[in-house]
């Protein structure tokens, strides 16, 4: 359902079908993210603003300390750690925000 709703605003958005595709993959991994570690639950947001597709997942975990993080490649033995990595190679700008109502982590691509 999470994939077939950002694939679907994305292409109305007029995002092209190979970044719409990049998109889809980095919100299922940042989706499965916030279900393992912010609560179970999560809420989803696209639009579109000053030329760029956005996409967010909202939960109520306690979050990342490190805004930074997945900015590394992680080592091929490491159990984890790949879906923020991979998240930040398939899109054009990832911010992370936590705060006491939970993390947020809005994915960006240029249109």
């Amino acid at each position: 359902m999470l994939r077939a709703a950002v694939a679907e605003h994305a292409a109305a958005a007029g995002l092209p079908a190979r970044r719409a595709g990049d998109l889809v993959l980095a919100a299922h991994e940042i989706a499965a993210n916030a279900h393992l570690h912010g609560g179970g639950s999560a809420t989803l947001r696209t639009w579109t603003a000053d030329g760029e597709f956005l996409c967010e997942v909202a939960d109520r975990g306690a979050g990342m300390t490190d805004p930074h993080a997945g900015s590394v490649e992680p080592e091929p033995a490491q159990i984890g750690g790949r879906g923020l990595w991979l998240a930040r190679q398939l899109c054009d700008r990832v911010q992370i925000r936590t705060g006491a109502g939970g993390t947020v982590v809005r994915l960006h691509l240029t249109l």
